[in-house]
């Protein structure tokens, strides 16, 4: 674990990080000092000094811009540069899913940093859809929820993984399980019953792993 630091001391980390998320380099003593209003370039490298000393940042010796960030690729409020942009489907036939991504409702930007510390590797694989009913109420999944949904074949997932399925022409999120050569579809809402199909049934097919959910609170 990381010592403890003062609150000037944060100030200082604080404005380094923010700096290099806006403008993708280090800044300069000089204008750590001019921000935090120091005048003395003695007090800016004592700062900075300690962020050293504390396991907060690297220095390059001799460099203008010669800071690096010791967690920067573990920052969970780091930014990637590029956005991800996701359809989010419309109304789609379990026995057509190859158009699910056709004629999407809409298109949803996001940043890849809500993909982090996830499966979904590859946001190329994920769209976005609504979950049709409250069977899941139980995972804190409600009816009307977009849910991100990481496009897997049904081989792929792991029993007791939150799945994406569409019914029929309604897209449902169940808590997958296959056990005697078919599908269940388990819900996290007692008022809702499990149902079963066999994989090749037209009635369902399994979108995917959900692995988050958009909410307007």
């Amino acid at each position: 674990m990381k010592a403890r630091l003062t609150e000037r001391q944060n100030e200082a980390f604080e404005f380094i990080r923010s700096y290099m998320r806006d403008f993708r380099k280090p800044p300069t003593l000089k204008e750590i000092g001019t921000t935090l209003g120091i005048r003395s370039s003695n007090g800016v490298f004592k700062l900075v000094d300690a962020l050293e000393r504390k396991g907060y940042i690297q220095r390059e010796q001799h460099a203008a811009r010669g800071i690096r960030l010791v967690d920067a690729d573990f920052d969970p409020f780091a930014l990637d540069e590029s956005m991800i942009t996701l359809p989010v489907v419309s109304r789609t036939a379990s026995d057509q899913p190859d158009q699910l991504r056709r004629n999407p409702k809409a298109y949803f930007a996001t940043d890849r940093y809500f993909f982090q510390n996830t499966e979904a590797r590859n946001p190329d694989r994920c769209l976005i859809g609504r979950a049709g009913d409250d069977g899941m109420n139980g995972d804190g999944i409600h009816k009307g929820d977009f849910l991100i949904i990481e496009e897997l074949p049904w081989r792929r997932l792991h029993n007791g993984d939150v799945a994406a399925f569409l019914i029929r022409e309604e897209l449902v999120a169940r808590r997958f399980h296959f056990a005697n050569e078919r599908i269940h579809l388990r819900p996290a809402d007692r008022t809702y019953t499990e149902v079963t199909f066999p994989p090749e049934d037209p009635g369902c097919y399994v979108i995917g792993r959900v692995v988050g959910l958009i909410r307007r609170l």
